[in-house]
């Protein structure tokens, strides 16, 4: 569990570096007992904010999730992820 841990942290950091360089404010937390999670804040609008994780599958393969259970993309492609994190966090303005 432990190494299971550090990888999904791992992950969640690559993913929040990718998220930072485009402007979007990022906290990881890895607390003891919970599974580590990224929150992602538009800065634009502090309201609109998801948390993601990241999780191995059955087959070893890591994936990035949203907090509903939505599958993003393979952790293997940090730019595609953090592309589809930006647009459910993308304010549309009338």
């Amino acid at each position: 569990m432990k190494a299971e841990r550090s990888e999904a942290v791992d992950h969640l950091q690559r993913l929040a570096a990718q998220l930072e360089a485009h402007s979007y404010q990022v906290r990881l937390t890895a607390s003891a007992g919970l599974y580590p999670r990224l929150r992602v804040v538009n800065p634009m609008e502090p309201t609109m904010s998801e948390d993601v994780l990241a999780s191995d599958a059955n087959d070893g393969e890591w994936w990035y999730w949203l907090s509903w259970a939505g599958r993003i993309g393979h952790a293997s492609d940090v730019v595609t992820a953090a592309e589809r994190i930006a647009s459910v966090l993308q304010v549309i303005r009338r």
